[in-house]
């Protein structure tokens, strides 16, 4: 008879995770996950294969519990471009706390190990893919809706904001200073206005 399994899954994914997350994925050891999980070392190759195997899942987790929630703010109800303005203060509010000096799992593990594994690649391409499509949908709202430029193209302005997420993520990690991170998500929010018609706006000629 098998023997039932006696730990939580998704409590050990969620301590292996944090690990990942503050150590990095090479800095990381098996005995480093074997007593943050709290499970052995036979428990871990059985259930989750070796630490790459791991590694993938604990992004799956990270990818439920930390980015979803944000995500959302991006579907939510109401303008666009203010729905885009929450994520980006959601994501600094964690920055800034929560997540002070951690900087984003996915982020640090693109540098780290996209280069390295394909299957890591693989991984952090579907996630940014997802996060690049839903910004792309709220895009098209706030053009839809007129309160986002309509000369630039969804996925061009969804990729520009995907890059200045990951970006912020690694100024928050090294220099995690509101006013710093408040200017680029600012000015990031800026490149998505309608263009002012000047001609609509100029005084009239005196006289």
């Amino acid at each position: 008879m098998a023997r039932t399994r006696d730990f939580d899954r998704d409590i050990v994914l969620d301590r292996a995770m944090r690990v990942f997350w503050r150590n990095g994925y090479e800095a990381t050891s098996i005995h480093d996950l074997v007593a943050a999980t709290g499970i052995s070392r036979s428990s871990m190759y059985t259930t989750f294969g070796g630490k790459e195997d791991l590694f993938l899942a604990a992004v799956d987790a990270y990818v439920h519990r930390i980015s979803r929630e944000r995500l959302a703010f991006l579907a939510a109800e109401g303008s666009a471009r203010a729905a885009i303005a929450r994520y980006f203060d959601a994501l600094i509010d964690f920055s800034l706390g929560q997540g002070y000096r951690l900087g984003c799992l996915l982020t640090n593990s693109a540098v780290e190990l996209a280069p390295k594994s394909r299957e890591v690649d693989r991984k952090l391409a579907e996630v940014f893919d997802g996060v690049e499509e839903a910004f792309a949908s709220a895009i098209r709202r706030g053009q839809a809706e007129g309160d986002i430029r309509r000369d630039e193209d969804p996925a061009a302005l969804a990729r520009f904001l995907v890059s200045t997420v990951q970006g912020l993520r690694v100024l928050a990690r090294s220099r995690p200073k509101e006013g710093l991170l408040r200017d680029v998500a600012r000015i990031a929010l800026g490149a998505l206005a309608p263009p002012v018609d000047h001609d609509r706006v100029r005084p009239p000629a005196a006289g």
